[in-house]
């Protein structure tokens, strides 16, 4: 049998604040003294930031959230900090919850997947690191900018640093972490590889060729996991990319690539009719 546990949270409101700098062309990379100055609150306010926040980041933009109420959020030393860069374009509203904020039923949309040609990569940037190393952190980020610059961020931490690191499957880094960032260069991610060899990828957003993949997502985890494959998945039914236990060349008699070969049959069989008729 299988068994699912919801765990369900009241529902709070919420205030989004978005920003994007308006006195840097990145066409021209003409003027970077905004940028700088982003990168550089970004760094120092990162390792005390508010629990209450949270959200997306660029080079050049910001899509923040807070739980809390429209006064709360423009009293909050974050929210104030940004609105000091100066050279910015800002919106702000509220409403009761994260789902109604996003467009609700309606109107929430999201990204489309399924590109092969989308060169997307991750890398987890560890609360210490920030902390002990703010020079290098916004020197990382700084050199970003003429050398591949676009990148989607997230602030991560707040309660998930509660969390124990073997209490569930992720990278026990993801649980020291403050940043996850996501680039769409090869340059960006070799340079944070260098920079953070002991770090790891947020395997949500984890590269198609990650190198030594099964280290990079589940580090001490791994070997746990591997065990739980075993035991409930002994045959390796589900056999898929990059996931525990991952096999290219599955072996051919085994009952998950004889299942796999035959709705592949049954599939190409079925597209053949409804599409010649």
């Amino acid at each position: 049998t299988t068994s699912v546990v919801y765990k369900l949270h009241p529902v709070k409101n919420l205030c989004e604040f978005s920003f994007s700098i308006t006195d840097f062309s990145e066409a021209t990379f003409w003027n970077t003294e905004t940028v700088y100055k982003w990168i550089d609150l970004l760094v120092e306010s990162a390792p005390n930031i508010d629990n209450k926040w949270g959200g997306y980041w660029g080079l050049t933009w910001g899509i923040f959230y807070f739980e809390g109420t429209e006064e709360e959020t423009k009293a909050s030393k974050f929210y104030t900090d940004i609105q000091s860069l100066g050279s910015i374009s800002d919106n702000f509203r509220c409403a009761d919850s994260y789902f109604t904020i996003r467009g609700g039923p309606d109107d929430m949309t999201t990204d489309t997947t399924g590109q092969p040609e989308f060169n997307i990569a991750s890398r987890l940037v560890p609360l210490d690191f920030v902390k002990n190393s703010p020079d290098k952190m916004k020197e990382i980020l700084k050199w970003f900018v003429p050398n591949g610059f676009h990148t989607f961020n997230y602030i991560v931490g707040g309660e998930m640093m509660n969390v124990g690191t073997s209490d569930t499957a992720v990278h026990p880094v993801m649980r020291q972490s403050v940043f996850q960032i996501e680039t769409f260069d090869e340059r960006l991610i070799e340079k944070l590889r260098e920079e953070l060899p002991d770090s790891a990828a947020g395997f949500n957003h984890a590269a198609k060729d990650e190198p030594d993949w099964e280290n990079q997502f589940w580090g001490d985890n791994l070997d746990r996991l591997r065990d739980m494959k075993q035991k409930y998945d002994p045959d390796n039914r589900f056999n898929c990319w990059h996931c525990v236990g991952y096999l290219e060349n599955p072996n051919p008699e085994s009952a998950s690539y004889k299942i796999s070969s035959y709705l592949a049959i049954i599939f190409s069989i079925f597209h053949f009719f409804a599409t010649s008729f």
